[in-house]
């Protein structure tokens, strides 16, 4: 049978033009990209470009839609300032001065002026946020520190919420990958980069994608899709995986759920809604049940063919490099969001935990981890379970994936502390963003800002850049991660190799294969399974699935 290509396939394959090949000046603020030329800002042996649409406004008729080409324009386009946030909500992270919009698909560039010896590596960062916040304007992720050590940073932003990951595919053909047309965005921003990278002194065919928490579960779930292939050559997964990607039967229901508090069924109705109707209708779904699972990526046959575990576990799956890492105490970042978490006992977390690992293994779960850490309170000990189970396990899981098919896989554990609140943090999901980009001083109490930090951010950022340029992270006692060794840096004030830390935690969840099937989205993140209604104090940035 002759099937009809889908408009999926048909915008995929015409969304952007061919690659600019004119040679890059390392000194103009002036560049032309694909879509037209835009003029940058310079400071301190760097150029940047901000606010650059990479695809058109996703507003109108194109709301739900796949990202289509970016509409060109004539004469030069400024971009000296950062485009507007996408759709969230509006007491969340987005900075001062910064637009709430849905015309929000624009990438930011930091190049180096220094002339170099051919195209530079290009490290293309997706921010995180839950998939329902966050925007690259936030301090935490200037590329400008980053770029100083030789590469070309992208940040991208893509639809979020209901605007990037709600599920209407009943609706026809044009909207079967509605529930992932943020990732559609993420990989247009990867088509652009290739497309536009030779411009800027970047080496289109040396790209490196990164992310953190929701950023890193995206870039994961571009790994399971054969859409990006080709588009990127090196991948760094800071605390996110595919095990939070979910299934349609979630995803329909999150949907439904949307749509009821919208008073709105079907795309032409909530394409009656404005903007803003729909993201009051995102805000209070946020406060039911569903919680931080609402919206994400999703396996839908199309984008994702099947669970990324899956690719990652074939043949057929990509053969990048990819360096993971995560923080020790990942959960602890709730403090701030729900402090009472500081004072609720691990025994709260037992109903989430036997349906986790059997209500057979609970007591030797939390006796191992009280032996593996005898310094934690009762409260800390159920977070660190919590932590472990969302975000190390399965993170580990993926090296082992990668391993056993023989890509090469580095692993990396943050066990740099906090500052804030005393140090009750630990080492908290997020602390690894201030070293990578070399931004410390853009949240001073959470990253705290002695000369071994700054010290040891630089020594992330030769970490990661030798890793985007090479392949290998560059420093010779850190081995590839194999079932047999365990090698994993610890990132701390002195950094050390150890092989297996922490081997007691590892093995409470080694059962789990965290592939789509076990354990789902809902019985991963216990906000969705010890709260049946509204859940108390929580605030608009989460850390159940990113910072």
């Amino acid at each position: 049978m002759i099937r009809r290509p889908s408009t999926l396939v048909i915008a995929a394959l015409l969304l952007f033009g061919t690659p600019a090949i004119a040679h890059a000046d390392s000194t103009s603020l002036v560049v032309a990209t694909t879509a037209g030329k835009i003029r940058g800002t310079a400071s301190a042996g760097l150029r940047q470009f901000k606010g650059i649409p990479y695809a058109a406004p996703p507003t109108g008729v194109r709301r739900f839609r796949p990202p289509a080409g970016v509409e060109p324009w004539s004469g030069v386009r400024d971009a000296a300032t950062f485009g507007a946030a996408c759709m969230q909500p509006a007491n969340g992270v987005v900075p001062a001065g910064i637009a709430i919009s849905e015309d929000c698909l624009t990438a930011n560039v930091w190049t180096p002026t220094a002339a170099a010896d051919g195209a530079r590596p290009v490290m293309v960062f997706i921010h995180g946020g839950g998939f329902t916040e966050g925007t690259a304007a936030e301090p935490d992720y200037d590329g400008a520190d980053l770029a100083r050590k030789g590469v070309v940073v992208v940040t991208v932003q893509y639809r979020l919420g209901p605007f990037g990951y709600l599920d209407l595919s009943s609706a026809g053909d044009q909207y079967t990958s509605s529930g992932n047309n943020g990732l559609l965005d993420q990989i247009a921003a990867l088509r652009w980069v290739r497309n536009n990278a030779a411009a800027f002194g970047g080496d289109p065919g040396n790209v490196t994608l990164f992310g953190e928490s929701a950023g890193a579960i995206s870039a994961s779930a571009i790994m399971g899709s054969p859409l990006a292939d080709g588009l990127y050559q090196r991948v760094i997964l800071e605390s996110g995986t595919p095990a939070n990607v979910s299934d349609r039967a979630t995803s329909a229901k999150a949907s439904a759920a949307y749509q009821a508090l919208a008073v709105a069924w079907g795309v032409g109705a909530l394409r009656g809604r404005s903007a803003d109707q729909l993201q009051s209708a995102a805000d209070a779904l946020y406060n039911l049940s569903f919680s931080d699972t609402a919206f994400g990526p999703v396996v839908d046959g199309r984008v994702l063919p099947e669970h990324p575990m899956t690719r990652l576990a074939s043949a057929k799956g990509p053969r990048v490099p990819v360096l993971v890492t995560t923080t020790r105490d990942e959960a602890r970042y709730w403090i701030q969001e729900m402090p009472a978490v500081e004072y609720v006992p691990v025994e709260f977390y037992r109903p989430w935990l036997a349906n986790l690992i059997g209500d057979g293994n609970v007591d030797a779960a939390i006796d191992t981890y009280r032996a593996s850490r005898p310094n934690l309170t009762s409260a800390q000990v159920g977070l660190a379970l919590v932590g472990d189970a969302a975000f190390r396990a399965p993170s580990l899981r993926v090296a082992e994936t990668l391993a056993r098919r023989g890509v090469p896989v580095w692993v990396g554990l943050f066990t740099t502390t906090s500052p804030k609140n005393g140090g009750k943090l630990g080492s908290p999901h997020g602390i690894d963003l201030g070293f990578v980009f070399g931004t410390l001083a853009s949240d001073p109490d959470f990253y705290g800002g002695e000369p071994w930090r700054i010290q040891l951010s630089g020594q992330v950022q030769n970490l990661w850049t030798t890793f985007a340029a090479t392949g290998r992270p560059g420093r010779t006692d850190w081995e590839p991660y194999t079932t047999a060794s365990r090698s994993t840096l610890l990132i701390d004030h002195t950094s050390a190799v150890h092989n297996d830390p922490l081997p007691g935690e590892r093995q409470v969840f080694a059962g789990l294969p965290y592939d789509g099937v076990k354990p789902t989205l809902m019985e991963l993140t216990p906000l969705t399974y010890l709260w049946a209604g509204p859940h108390p104090a929580r605030t608009s940035r989460s850390t159940a699935a990113g910072r």
